[in-house]
């Protein structure tokens, strides 16, 4: 008995030795105190958005172009061009663009029966998935689309480019354009735009048949300013480049700034740098075209 009571007095000594000696826990760190976050700013976001399904643009471009008055001077008021436009995105890469091309003023030439309404257009754009430049610095992005474009027109007015005047004459005749839309972004600045694409109209006596190559080089200045060289080659009838058959180059500059929801622009330029007597433009100087574009983009 009495070594049995030492034992146990030896045990619970050790045991009271041990939990002396052990530690208490470390207190727990204080936490940190709640740091301010600066608001979100909604304009930002908003800048930051990029327009996907269900977002539309609309809006209207006025323009200017030279063009014979009833004596046959060319000058820049003689007449008036308005374009009615819409495009509406089906998906984040594919849009349904409409266009309605109007004559607002035109003079009463001998022998002419200019019309006021050019007719109307829809254009399907399916962007293509993006893919890098093998040659270009720094591999930048090409944005690359297919167009496809039906109209139901003047006939030949799916010809004219918009530095034209709106000569509408005749009947209404069906159409039909395709085509590539292409972007390469040169730098975080630069980027430059290529739309080449084949044109079909029926016609009274026989189908017209073109090729339009519209180029730009776009600088970006910021997120609110952007300037742009314009470049187009439009052939006549039959694929012919001959401005007595209808062929033109057009050059010219715009600007383009963006106030908020709204998108204004203006160009200035020539209609066509291939002229003639027998051509639609007599000389350079006849052909120099104003246009002023402001849109609604949501």
């Amino acid at each position: 008995m009495n070594r049995t009571a030492i034992v146990i007095a030896t045990l619970v000594s050790s045991t009271t030795l041990t939990w002396a000696q052990t530690p208490p826990p470390d207190p727990l760190p204080p936490e940190p105190a709640p740091v301010d976050q600066p608001p979100a700013d909604p304009e930002m976001d908003q800048a930051a958005k990029q327009p996907g399904r269900g977002d539309f643009d609309a809006g209207g471009q006025v323009r200017l172009p030279s063009g014979p008055d009833e004596m046959g001077q060319f000058a820049t008021f003689n007449w008036i061009a308005a374009d009615l436009r819409g495009k509406y995105y089906l998906l984040d890469t594919v849009t349904v663009n409409g266009n309605i091309p109007l004559a607002v003023k035109k003079p009463d030439i001998d022998g002419l029966e200019a019309r006021t309404i050019g007719g109307m257009s829809v254009t399907l754009d399916a962007r293509l998935p993006r893919y890098d430049v093998p040659f270009a610095p720094k591999a930048k992005d090409t944005d690359v689309a297919l167009v496809l474009t039906g109209a139901y027109m003047r006939e030949g007015a799916m010809l004219l480019s918009e530095k034209d005047f709106p000569l509408f004459l005749g009947d209404f005749k069906p159409g039909v354009a395709g085509g590539l839309d292409m972007r390469v972004k040169m730098s975080s600045l630069i980027d430059f735009k290529l739309a080449p694409q084949f044109v079909y109209q029926s016609g009274t006596m026989e189908a017209l048949q073109a090729v339009q190559v519209p180029t730009s080089l776009v600088v970006q200045l910021g997120s609110l300013l952007k300037v742009s060289a314009d470049l187009g080659v439009f052939t006549g009838d039959d694929v012919s480049f001959k401005p007595s058959n209808g062929g033109r180059i057009y050059a010219g500059g715009a600007l383009d700034v963006k106030l908020g929801p709204i998108i204004a622009h203006g160009g200035l330029g020539v209609a066509s740098l291939l002229t003639g007597e027998d051509s639609m433009y007599p000389t350079i100087g006849d052909s120099v075209y104003i246009d002023l574009n402001v849109k609604y983009a949501k």
